[in-house]
C-alpha cells in the first residue's frame, strides 16, 4: 500500500469513527434516565473501584486536563456538581453513568474497521480510540465511585 492509499484509508476510517462516536453521543442524552439509574454491565462497581486506586493511577490528573463534552450533543455537563443534596447527587450520578456508557461504547467503535483495514491501522485506531475513550471512562468511573460513597454516607 502506497502512502497516498494509506492516507485515504485513514481518512475514511477517521470519518467512520467520527460518525459512530457522534451517533452514540447524540443518542445517549435522549435515552431515559431510568436506563442509567443503577450500575449494570460494565458499570457495575467491583472491588478495584476505590478512590485510593484511582488516585494511585493518576485519574485526578487526567480529570483536570480532559475536556468536558457532556453538553455538546444535548446532554448535561459533568464539569461540576448540580448541588450537594441527595437528589442533585443522584441526578449527577445518572449523568456520570450516561457518560460512562458513551465512552465505553465509543471505545469499541474501531472494531468494525477490521473489515477493511490492515493490522497496522487497527493498532493505530485501538490506541487512539480504544485507549483514549478508556481514559475518559476511568475519569467518569472515578467520579461515580466518589459520588456513590458520598450518597452512602448521607444515607447513614
Amino acid at each position: 500500500m502506497d502512502t497516498g492509499s494509506a492516507a485515504v484509508l485513514l481518512l475514511v476510517d477517521f470519518l467512520v469513527l467520527v460518525a459512530m462516536a457522534l451517533t452514540i453521543g447524540f443518542i445517549a442524552p435522549r435515552c431515559p434516565d431510568r436506563w442509567f439509574a443503577r450500575d449494570i454491565g460494565p458499570l457495575k462497581l467491583i472491588r478495584f473501584d476505590t478512590v485510593r486506586r484511582y488516585r494511585r493511577i493518576g485519574i485526578p490528573w487526567f480529570a483536570k486536563w480532559l475536556p468536558e463534552g457532556g453538553s455538546w450533543m444535548g446532554g448535561e455537563s459533568k464539569a461540576s456538581l448540580y448541588g450537594i443534596d441527595a437528589a442533585s447527587l443522584e441526578a449527577y450520578l445518572v449523568e456520570v453513568r450516561r457518560g460512562e456508557w458513551v465512552h465505553f461504547l465509543s471505545a469499541f467503535t474501531f472494531i468494525p474497521l477490521v473489515l477493511w483495514n490492515p493490522w497496522w491501522a487497527m493498532v493505530i485506531w485501538f490506541l487512539i480510540v480504544g485507549v483514549g475513550n478508556m481514559v475518559f471512562f476511568l475519569v467518569l468511573r472515578y467520579n461515580q465511585v466518589r459520588i456513590t460513597q458520598l450518597l452512602r454516607r448521607m444515607q447513614r
